[in-house]
């Protein structure tokens, strides 16, 4: 009888020890596991930040619309282009803008690489349609100010952003579009044209949107497509 119980005790002592093994063993491969995947997400996340291999990238880091086959300088097209009504929609003469927005984190990915982040740093203009949704998010996000959309259904805007600047006057001519205004340290001002108000030499090509002094000196460029007026209108044909 004690034979037996000895044995007893014996077998569950091995069975608790082997458990206690198997315990440590897949508390140790978990962590191993845990490990890993850190590393692959921190791998990732630094693919989202920069190049694989350091390199150099040319401005803008992706591909850029080209510019309209014809133009003239902004004095022209100040001197002898239609005059543009424009819609104020944001005025804050004081806002200065951030450094670094939280979204454009690592963690996040979707705005983090740091060539895109350094392209849209270093332009004070921005220009969209609120045609698409998903496009107008991202326009946000890398310009990193939040804007009202009207989405009008019958004619058009184009949205012009303008960062450090006081907006005067716009002109258009052929596939020019010049908005006049003058330097500050800091402030944003965001204006609606409308398309309709805008009439290319060539509608296939590009617009070049200019930001000018009122000498007519380029304080920069935005390239974007035209889109009629009726787009949405267009759309549901």
């Amino acid at each position: 009888m004690c034979n037996v119980k000895k044995i007893t005790l014996c077998m569950i002592s091995l069975i608790l020890i082997n458990l206690s093994i198997v315990s440590s063993f897949d508390a140790k491969e978990s962590s191993r596991l845990n490990g890993l995947k850190t590393q692959i997400g921190l791998e990732n996340r630094l693919k989202s930040l920069e190049p694989i291999k350091p390199q150099t990238i040319a401005d803008p880091p992706f591909p850029e619309l080209s510019p309209p086959s014809k133009f003239v300088t902004l004095s022209q097209v100040i001197e002898n282009g239609k005059t543009i009504h424009y819609e104020v929609i944001v005025n804050n003469p004081g806002y200065l803008r951030p450094a670094y927005e939280e979204y454009w984190h690592s963690s996040i990915g979707r705005w983090s690489y740091v060539p895109t982040r350094i392209h849209y740093a270093l332009h004070r203009l921005f220009t969209n349609y609120d045609v698409a949704l998903s496009e107008w998010y991202d326009f946000e996000q890398n310009m990193g100010f939040t804007i009202p959309m009207f989405q009008n259904k019958t004619d058009l805007d184009l949205y012009i952003v303008a960062f450090q600047t006081d907006i005067t006057a716009v002109y258009t001519l052929g596939n020019q579009v010049v908005v006049v205004g003058n330097p500050r340290r800091a402030g944003v001002q965001v204006i609606t044209i409308k398309t309709s108000a805008i009439h290319p030499s060539n509608t296939e090509e590009s617009l070049l949107v200019q930001l000018s002094t009122q000498a007519g000196e380029e304080m920069d460029y935005a390239l974007i497509s035209y889109i009629s007026p009726d787009f949405r209108l267009k759309q549901k044909e």
